[in-house]
Formats: C-alpha cells, sequence, structure tokens
C-alpha cells in the first residue's frame, strides 16, 4: 500500500487487563483496515473494545461518534485510562454489554475483533446494516469456514488482508 495516503496518529496504549496493546497481528490489521475506512465525522461501533484501542484510533481518526461495546467489566477501568493518555474528553461512550444482544447496527463502521466463535455467531445479527463491517481476531485457517458463513448471510468480502496467521476481512450486506 501507499503508506503516504494513509493518515498518522499517534496512540497510547497501557494495556492492564485488557487485549490490545495494537503489536498483536489482528489488532495490526484492523487499524490498517480502519486508516482505509474510517473517514471524518463517521459514526462507528467497536465490539469488543477491550483496552479501547480500536476505539481511540476511530476518534483520532476523525470519528464524531464511537460506541464501545464490553462485556468485562475488568476492561472498562483500563479503557477509561487509555483515553485519558490520549486526550480524549469526548466522543467515545463506553457500554458493558454482550456484543451478541446489541441491537443497533447503525452505523458507519462496524469494528469487530473477536474470536471466530463470537464472529460467527454475530454475523445473522448484522444482516440488512449498510455498514462496512471490519472483522479479524481469525486466524487464515478460519477463512473457508467464514467466508462460507458471510455468503450465506447476504455479504460479500471487500478486502482480505493477512498478517502472519491472522486474517482481517471487511464486509459489506449485499442483498
Amino acid at each position: 500500500w501507499d503508506k503516504s495516503s494513509l493518515a498518522k496518529i499517534n496512540l497510547y496504549i497501557k494495556p492492564g487487563m485488557a487485549f490490545g496493546t495494537g503489536h498483536h497481528e489482528s489488532t495490526w490489521l484492523m487499524l490498517y483496515q480502519m486508516l482505509k475506512n474510517i473517514k471524518f465525522r463517521t459514526k462507528i461501533l467497536d465490539l469488543g473494545t477491550g483496552s479501547g484501542i480500536l476505539s481511540i484510533a476511530a476518534n483520532l481518526l476523525g470519528a464524531i461518534k464511537v460506541d464501545a461495546i464490553e462485556n468485562d467489566l475488568d476492561c472498562k477501568k483500563n479503557f477509561f485510562e487509555n483515553l485519558k493518555l490520549n486526550n480524549i474528553e469526548k466522543g467515545i461512550s463506553f457500554y458493558v454489554d454482550d456484543v451478541l444482544k446489541w441491537k443497533d447496527f447503525n452505523y458507519d463502521v462496524i469494528l469487530a475483533n473477536i474470536n471466530r466463535n463470537i464472529l460467527e455467531k454475530l454475523i445473522p445479527n448484522l444482516v440488512n446494516t449498510k455498514s462496512i463491517i471490519i472483522l479479524s481476531g481469525l486466524l487464515a485457517s478460519d477463512y473457508g469456514r467464514m467466508k462460507k458463513l458471510i455468503t450465506k448471510y447476504g455479504f460479500i468480502i471487500t478486502e482480505f488482508s493477512k498478517k502472519g496467521d491472522w486474517i482481517c476481512l471487511v464486509l459489506k450486506y449485499d442483498k
């Protein structure tokens, strides 16, 4: 890719107990796709936010609204520490909830860097969304299984990226 065309941001993370320091391949892949897909003043849903790295990156890229969903209450303190480290006071809302019970998918971009088992259950919930969906937390060996499921529910893969053994898929609903 042409590095000069991508935004440059500085993002600070205190990992704490939450997953997501930016060093894992799946996080790197998500950030790479976010740089390409998040535009100024977009609305973002971050499912399984953990340390908040993707929510913070979205905010720094100019998102007007970010809703961050996490079911692990232990992540909450770390999430807010990371907001403070990045001098973010508004634009991101944190919700303690099960991503599989979340019902509102009216966003420009939906982020989910979660394990395959949860993503498989999440895909049917996303039917009819107009959002760009960016998924990772997937191994390259998961691709065939995920592609079959994605196609079954009417989505198309618009982009595929790989780093090490990990992949990231960008989807659009196509029905």
